[in-house]
């Protein structure tokens, strides 16, 4: 009876099974991690869903533009012998010589349910200067001008976010801007006025305008660049800002109470002219031409609970074979044996360490709910390992290295551009050492130490 149990046990110990076993475990405990990655993935559209809520409400992204003049005038259709048999009418757009925006940028969270979400208010004071439209490209006759129809139009994306009247100064006169300034090829939606008296004013006149927006808008904040000379200055609260679009600012300062950000844009920094007809607007200044010129700045927020719990998940195969590694390794220097259903305990441990994660971060900091997690995961696994193990040295050494292995993911998870020099270097030091352990182990032969043989 007893060489048969010897017999046994020398098959369940063999390496080369034991090392199938372990392997076969892994692959099983990849499917409740792939479990989790889809809880997170789903979170993570959860949140999606509650910011375009709250921006349907608040304000959505806001890409200004503008302003932009628009003068009408008439083209005589001619028959075979030359003869006037009607008009047709055509637009052409003018660009502002000068265009300077400034604003102060005030943001704050909203909560959609435990969902948070960037927002912001501003109000923005622009100025500028046109200079009195000519049509002398395109050999129009003054007669022809319709300079009572020429108006001005400002583009806003999300009207909803306009949060009060706008009025334009018009050289000495005052204007009110309203709904309604819907530009083909340029934007959907905008603000609209009549410019008067463009007719009395002579070539080389400069027209200077100012108004101010006050606009409500979320996580995102850009400009088109219409001016022939464009300037942006931006003031805000928010601590993280991140400079997008075609142009950085010329100036900035990020301090953890806020920014200040400066922009000039000259118009040789984009593919459109300054005036255009619009029956050219394809070919001179298509709408992709102009959205592509835009610039301004992000609310970014640092990398959130989800972002960086689905990072963790991408090294759980890998804190599973070290895990295991581990207790392979307790194996061969100790004379006794694991049975597969205490390496899947310890696995299922592992995998909910995961979970606990994105549950707790949902309702506090990432990092103290990375420690909640991980304090967690270690006392119940390194508690168990007291009796698996059969010594309370063995289970505190195995609570160390796994404090150690979560305390290195977190610093991995911390230094997101130093994250693949420091993994490599990690993974290098564990591999030195295993091999170090493990040089004098003859895989072939027997297993260290006297097996337990249970009486028949």
């Amino acid at each position: 009876m007893i060489s048969g149990e010897i017999e046994k046990r020398r098959f369940r110990d063999s390496v080369a099974i034991k090392i199938a076993i372990i392997g076969g475990l892994i692959l099983i405990l990849l499917i409740p991690l792939g479990m989790v990655s889809s809880l997170v993935s789903e979170r993570q559209a959860r949140q999606k869903e509650a910011s375009k809520e709250v921006a349907d409400s608040w304000g959505r992204e806001q890409v200004l533009a503008g302003p932009v003049l628009t003068v009408p005038y008439l083209v005589h259709v001619k028959n075979e012998k030359g003869l006037d048999i009607g008009t047709q009418t055509y637009w052409v757009r003018f660009l502002p010589e000068t265009l300077k925006i400034e604003g102060n940028v005030e943001t704050e969270r909203r909560n959609r349910g435990i969902f948070e979400v960037a927002v912001y208010r501003t109000g923005l004071h622009w100025t500028g200067t046109f200079h009195q439209p000519s049509f002398e490209d395109w050999h129009v006759e003054p007669k022809d001008i319709l300079w009572r129809d020429a108006y001005l139009a400002i583009g806003v994306p999300d009207m909803r976010g306009i949060t009060s009247g706008v009025g334009l100064t018009w050289g000495n006169r005052t204007l009110q801007l309203a709904p309604g300034g819907a530009e083909d090829e340029l934007w959907h939606s905008g603000l609209k006025v009549g410019i008067p008296d463009l007719e009395a004013g002579k070539a080389g006149d400069v027209h200077a305008f100012a108004f101010d927006l006050a606009v409500n808008g979320s996580e995102d904040l850009s400009f088109l660049p219409m001016g022939k000379e464009t300037t942006v200055a931006l003031k805000s609260n928010w601590p993280s800002p991140s400079f997008c679009g075609e142009f950085l600012p010329a100036k900035r300062t990020v301090r953890g109470t806020g920014f200040d950000a400066l922009w000039n844009v000259s118009w040789f920094g984009r593919s459109y002219p300054q005036h255009w007809r619009t029956s050219e607007a394809k070919e001179q200044a298509p709408a992709s031409a102009l959205n592509a010129s835009a610039f301004g700045v992000q609310l970014f927020q640092p990398v959130d609970a989800y972002q960086m719990t689905e990072r963790s998940t991408k090294y759980a195969a890998l804190f599973l074979v070290l895990t295991f590694l581990t207790f392979f390794l307790y194996e061969q220097f100790n004379p006794f044996s694991l049975h597969p259903v205490q390496y899947l305990l310890v696995g299922f441990a592992l995998c909910l360490f995961y979970l606990l994660l994105l549950s707790i971060s949902e309702h506090s900091s990432f990092g103290l709910a990375y420690l909640a997690a991980a304090a967690a995961t270690v006392l119940l696994i390194g508690g168990y390992s007291a009796a698996i193990l059969r010594g309370a040295l063995r289970a505190l050494l195995m609570t160390f290295v796994l404090g150690t292995l979560y305390g290195y993911l977190y610093v991995l998870l911390q230094l997101e551009d130093y994250a693949l020099l420091l993994g490599s270097f990690g993974l290098f030091i564990i591999l030195s050492l295993v091999m170090y352990l493990t040089r004098r182990i003859d895989w072939a032969g027997p297993r260290r130490g006297k097996p337990e043989v249970v009486p028949a």
